[in-house]
């Protein structure tokens, strides 16, 4: 079975995402008030409603790492404004030009992106059964958070562990998190602005999967 990283949107064509949506009183000359009668206090105008706060890579941000910190997941969150480095290795330089696009399709689909991922240091072992516990708290922690499943969770073998995927959306966004457990624990959440990641033509979706 093919667990390459599921293409949010090959039938809607989104991939994972913000685009939150943000979007009287009148006195009326009635009859003449009689001598001697109180006069009626105006209508007061009606307090207009407080418009929704718009859900962007910040509020997708804080749901990631509420949820995985309140499951005591040791990861950490993407920044929201991704940076290149100054003087990257030559050694690391793309070579064709397959790789100089894809790392420029890599780049833009950061901007439109924010992510998680577990800390793999040697501080961070522990019992795969307890990390698949974890993580499954964690994705009870988004569903808390307003998530709503868009996919069944699904776990498949892989080597002599096995890897969970699941997939949530919320307003806009379309987040994908897999857990890998066995010989190596790596969990990674990536959630992806619909609108932002329908801009992406298929050949360029088909060079992140290689």
């Amino acid at each position: 079975m093919r667990t390459t990283m599921t293409r949010p949107g090959r039938a809607a064509r989104s991939a994972a995402a913000v685009v939150g949506a943000i979007l009287v009183a009148g006195c009326g000359g009635g009859d003449a008030v009689r001598a001697g009668a109180a006069t009626p206090a105006a209508p007061a105008a009606p307090t207009p409603a407080a418009a929704p706060t718009a859900f962007g890579k910040e509020a997708v941000r804080a749901d990631l790492a509420a949820a995985t910190e309140a499951a005591g997941l040791p990861g950490k969150t993407t920044p929201l404004t991704p940076t290149r480095p100054a003087s990257p290795d030559p050694a690391d330089l793309p070579t064709t030009d397959r790789e100089r696009a894809r790392d420029e399709v890599v780049a833009r689909m950061a901007e439109c992106s924010v992510g998680w991922s577990l800390s793999n240091g040697p501080d961070s072992a522990q019992d795969p059964a307890e990390a698949r516990k974890q993580f499954h708290s964690a994705l009870a922690g988004l569903v808390e958070r307003g998530w709503k499943e868009f996919r069944p969770v699904e776990e498949v073998p892989v080597g002599k562990g096995s890897m969970l995927m699941a997939q949530y959306k919320k307003q806009e966004w379309t987040l994908h998190a897999r857990h890998v457990a066995g010989v190596l624990d790596m969990a990674t959440m990536m959630a992806t602005e619909d609108a932002c990641a329908a801009r992406f033509t298929d050949a360029e979706l088909d060079l992140l999967e290689d």
